[in-house]
């Protein structure tokens, strides 16, 4: 019997497969299977969707539980998630489209398309007053988080007070106030907003995760004349042929949108409980057209958080599988639509840190870690047997190798204020997981296979 999950993997062009068939070691996976069901048992999660394709075919799916602590519909390849940073991949993978078509270049200076960014100034090291720019900012500083633009402070969800953590979070905090309020409701707006503010630093020489994004898509509305929610639906949503991500959800389909958790345990206790956000039922979400949470006119921002707690896209699993797919295929869906050149998603996939024109060191300062780069669809390893892979996300994430073809979604509704009990990185994350399975797999094969006992003649 065919399961109503492999049917809707069907229904994106996705083709039914075995993990032998991508060289993967199913034991390995199982194992994952069962870790993931005794989480979901222990109150972990009320639901949780992950799923891995290999050589174009589903190898593994994991749907377990509920969209929510009703119990009411159950997880499926269509649930829809809150993307949070995983918009920043899509908007980039937008932006790429326009320079594979010739309408803008890669290091364009940002003043060409908003010339009040030319006279910006920068913050001096140790607060010591402002100097002007040494070299112009330019969209591939705003691919990369080099442009010296930052977040202000972050918050669950609406409503709660904004806290101010860091010096950078200071900084931004009256953008993110007024972000919140309504005030700044455009991407023109806050690039007028910013443009009045000093950047964290010089362009290129540091790294600072921001909203260098916000500021890419209003260039890129410049440059076509179009809203960016037509933008990166026209360019990369029909193209890939994601039919479920949306930035909000009719009541008709509120359904299909999960429940936003916090994992919580009380001061000196071991037990956790799952506290609610995103209001105490489906209708009462900010993502569901004509609730009274509902931010007027929608959320436009480009990198997947405006104001407090806000995420601009929702995204279901089968959707994250396609984006994962179509980079694989070297820029083509799996319809066989044209995204993206073959060369650029190749280089897209390559450590842009180590680009003289996209950062002035390797690792600048800012970026925390030697293993790992980064591209503007995400963290690159550097090194070990999985080099080259690709993996980005908010609290749900995604993982790709280039060179295995092989890719892993993981959804989740679920903020761990806590770590859950028991949760080991190497046997509950289904990118680690995938990964063990690939040299599992090889290992197997390499061993060699006993003969059969030959039975004697009567």
């Amino acid at each position: 019997m065919v399961s109503s999950a492999s049917v809707a993997m069907a229904e994106a062009g996705f083709a039914n497969g075995l993990p032998q068939d991508g060289g993967l070691d199913g034991e390995v996976l199982e194992t994952h299977r069962l870790r993931i069901r005794q989480h979901l048992d222990r109150g972990v999660f009320p639901g949780f969707a992950e799923a891995a394709v290999c050589n174009g075919r589903v190898v593994f799916t994991n749907l377990v539980g509920f969209t929510d602590k009703s119990k009411k519909h159950r997880m499926s390849p269509c649930t829809l998630f809150r993307g949070y940073s995983m918009m920043k991949p899509i908007t980039a993978t937008a932006f790429m489209s326009l320079v594979d078509d010739g309408a803008v270049g890669l290091h364009d200076p940002v003043a060409r398309y908003i010339p009040s960014f030319k006279t910006l100034q920068v913050l001096k090291k140790r607060g010591q007053g402002v100097e002007a720019l040494k070299k112009p900012m330019t969209l591939c500083h705003l691919l990369m988080h080099t442009s010296g633009i930052g977040y202000g402070p972050g918050s669950i969800t609406p409503g709660v007070p904004l806290v101010a953590r860091s010096a950078e979070e200071k900084h931004y905090k009256s953008v993110t106030v007024k972000q919140e309020q309504g005030d700044i409701n455009t991407l023109a707006k806050l690039c007028a907003e910013l443009a009045s503010m000093p950047l964290l630093h010089q362009p290129g020489s540091n790294y600072a995760y921001g909203m260098s994004m916000d500021v890419l898509g209003h260039v890129m509305e410049i440059v076509t004349g179009q809203p960016l929610q037509k933008i990166i639906q026209t360019r990369v949503l029909d193209r890939v042929g994601m039919r479920d991500t949306s930035f909000m959800v009719q009541r008709s389909k509120m359904a299909h949108l999960a429940g936003y958790y916090r994992l919580m345990k009380e001061k000196g206790a071991s037990k956790r409980w799952l506290q609610r956000l995103d209001g105490s039922k489906a209708q009462d979400s900010m993502y569901v057209k004509g609730s009274r949470a509902a931010y007027a006119g929608g959320v436009p921002a480009a990198g997947g958080l405006w104001g407090a707690g806000r995420s601009t896209m929702l995204f279901s699993l089968r959707d994250v599988l396609l984006f994962c797919q179509m980079l694989l295929n070297g820029g083509r869906s799996v319809s066989g639509r044209r995204v993206l050149k073959t060369q650029t998603v190749r280089s897209l996939c390559r450590d842009w840190l180590r680009l003289k024109r996209a950062s002035d060191t390797p690792s600048p300062e800012g970026w925390g870690s030697e293993d790992v780069g980064w591209s503007p669809l995400g963290n690159i390893e550097r090194y070990g047997p999985h080099a080259g892979a690709l993996y980005m996300g908010g609290m749900s994430y995604f993982w790709l190798d280039p060179r295995r073809n092989v890719a892993a979604a993981i959804m989740t509704e679920t903020y761990w204020q806590v770590d859950p009990l028991g949760w080991k990185g190497e046997l509950d994350d289904l990118d680690q997981v995938v990964q063990q399975a690939v040299l599992a797999g090889k290992r197997k094969k390499r061993e060699p296979q006993s003969a059969p006992s030959k039975k004697p003649r009567r």
